[in-house]
């Protein structure tokens, strides 16, 4: 799962999706949603496959990212599926499963985090607002210091097998990130206290409406009509 492509699309990616507002796209991504848990159809199922993935080429998004995405929860439903023994409820779940998958990180390609962490966080207190997005912020930190680590060790013992020095080594790098994890933590918290715990903090919630949500509103109107007759 490449995070760091789906958080560069969210903010340099220009397509018409970008253009609706995140409120619009959080609701159009909570209908789709119901829609899928509350249908037993597989020709419904099927044809919001089509849809989605026909939102997804008409806003130019890499099928890379999306497959990769839609991959992983398919392989753990395919697990709960089979457990099932049912055919037609193991199809469902399937289906649910992938096209839930292709909504929500068509959300998340098109729109920028902190909007999108702003909606998330509510309900919470305007301070896990920050919170959630220092922690958002982190993960990429880490995880390009985890890369440069790793490429050093490699390159420094070049093509060595598994060795128990190897295993020490990569055991050293992984206590550093833990260390580095800890230290940002530690950073932001007083970086919080100095700022007063949510007293002045501000997390971009953006409540207006634009044109182009009519797009997604027609869109939403479509699916529960086809999820009626279906």
């Amino acid at each position: 799962m490449d995070l760091a492509t789906m958080d560069y699309l969210a903010a340099n990616h220009h397509c018409w999706l970008q253009r609706c507002s995140p409120l619009a796209k959080v609701l159009f991504a909570a209908g789709v949603l119901t829609f899928l848990l509350t249908t037993r159809s597989q020709a419904f199922l099927l044809g919001m496959l089509v849809f989605i993935l026909g939102l997804a080429l008409s806003n130019r998004l890499p099928w890379r990212v999306l497959l990769t995405l839609a991959i992983i929860p398919l392989f753990f439903a395919s697990v709960f599926a089979i457990s099932l023994r049912d055919w037609n409820v193991g199809v469902l779940v399937l289906g649910r499963a992938v096209v839930s998958a292709l909504t929500v990180a068509m959300v998340f390609m098109t729109t920028v985090p902190v909007r999108l962490l702003g909606l998330i966080s509510v309900p919470m207190p305007a301070v896990f607002g920050e919170l959630m997005y220092f922690t958002y912020r982190s993960f990429f930190l880490l995880l390009e210091s985890l890369k440069n680590t790793l490429r050093a060790v490699r390159l420094r013992r070049g093509r060595e097998r598994i060795s128990l020095s190897r295993v020490r080594a990569m055991a050293q790098v992984y206590g550093m990130t833990l260390v580095r994890a800890w230290d940002m933590a530690g950073r932001q918290y007083d970086l919080l206290r100095l700022r007063g715990l949510g007293q002045g903090l501000r997390i971009n919630r953006d409540w207006r409406l634009r044109p182009w949500d009519l797009t997604l509103l027609a869109a939403i109107i479509a699916i529960g009509v086809g999820w009626y007759c279906a």
